[in-house]
């Protein structure tokens, strides 16, 4: 049952909203004053306050920049007989989830509370979103790098690809997001990948690169419970889809393959040419244009890689021998360097790579 603190000066308006509210099945406690409101306003049962605009003891507006302070979330509809265009604004500019004038009927005040009540869960849920978001994939990211650890910064560098790309395409601020926290996590299935596959030096078997191929249905299956990120899961899911169909786990085909998940492939593809591996240095520019061209049309989508040959041909996108470096797209902004394969190996000592 949602507590409901009910805060006006006329004895005779307490009663009706009471009534009103008890039949509707909310718990309602009642202050005459603003200062008594504020006392009952410490209980962290109530759930929504309702307040009258004027009273002989303080502001309804001040009261609710108070009640704002302490308890941000907490809806708060205000309640008056003296409606202008004024007072609506002033309440509106000071935090408040709801207006009614007075007289009001049942059926108005039970909107306002319901729409005050949802606009409250969206904006936690919202607040939520965002900070759990970003903390959950740093986690998880985290996680992935720290058991490859000849992969590390791959997601970075990726990032910074893919958001580019996202850009150039068109893509609006929303999407761009969805792509960062994709490329971030489109590897997050290798944790459920054993060392002696994810970790082996030589090459796999037939059944060893199965398992490693699994690693998509699993990131899939591991993001399913979190509704925060459930947009993310088709570049996670999709990202080694080809364009002509012979990728994996679905064997989807040319636009039916999620747009993010074909941006992420391209920018894994150019990010994993570029770095040095156990096996092979990294490629020079010319060779990586050349692979771009080869797989134009049927390894990855035709356009997204016509996109990146201009990226790279305006030099946005470059290669250097100690690091991938991506500009940023305003005019005259700064370069962006990761660290290099060469400058790594001197920290740390690397694992090898698992195939793809």
């Amino acid at each position: 049952m949602t507590k409901v603190l009910v805060i006006d000066d006329e004895a005779v308006v307490r009663e009706v909203i009471t009534a009103m509210l008890a039949g509707s099945g909310y718990e309602v406690v009642c202050a005459s004053t603003a200062a008594e409101g504020l006392e009952l306003f410490a209980d962290e049962s109530i759930r929504l306050v309702i307040t009258d605009v004027f009273m002989p003891d303080g502001s309804g507006l001040e009261l609710l920049e108070t009640m704002r302070i302490r308890r941000p979330n907490l809806p708060i509809v205000l309640v008056t007989g003296a409606t202008t265009r004024d007072d609506l604004s002033e309440a509106l500019a000071r935090g408040a989830d709801g207006f009614v004038a007075k007289p009001f009927t049942h059926t108005e005040l039970e909107l306002a509370l319901t729409r005050a009540l949802d606009r409250a869960g969206r904006s936690e849920r919202d607040l939520r979103d965002r900070l759990l978001a970003p903390t959950l994939t740093s986690a998880l990211t985290n996680a992935i790098e720290a058991r490859e650890e000849g992969m590390r910064g791959h997601a970075e560098r990726l990032t910074r690809l893919a958001m580019r790309l996202a850009a150039e395409v068109g893509l609006g601020e929303k999407e761009i997001e969805t792509i960062r926290l994709g490329a971030l996590l489109h590897d997050v299935g290798k944790i459920g990948i054993p060392d002696s596959v994810l970790l082996k030096p030589s090459a796999l078997t037939d059944e060893e690169r199965l398992l490693m191929r699994a690693h998509t249905e699993i990131g899939d299956h591991l993001l399913a419970p979190l509704e925060l990120l459930a947009a993310v899961r088709p570049i996670v899911r999709h990202h080694h889809e080809r364009w002509d169909g012979l990728g994996y786990p679905d064997r989807l085909s040319g636009s039916a393959i999620p747009l993010g998940a074909r941006i992420m492939s391209v920018a894994d593809a150019v990010d994993a040419m570029s770095a040095s591996r156990v096996y092979r240095a990294a490629l020079p520019q010319v060779e990586i244009v050349r692979e771009l061209e080869r797989g134009r049309g049927t390894q990855w989508d035709p356009a997204l890689v016509d996109h990146t040959l201009k990226l790279i041909e305006s030099g946005a996108v470059s290669f250097a021998p100690d690091g991938l470096e991506i500009a940023e797209s305003s005019p005259g902004a700064a370069v962006l360097r990761f660290p290099g394969p060469n400058a790594r190996r001197t920290r740390r000592r690397h694992l090898g790579e698992a195939a793809q």
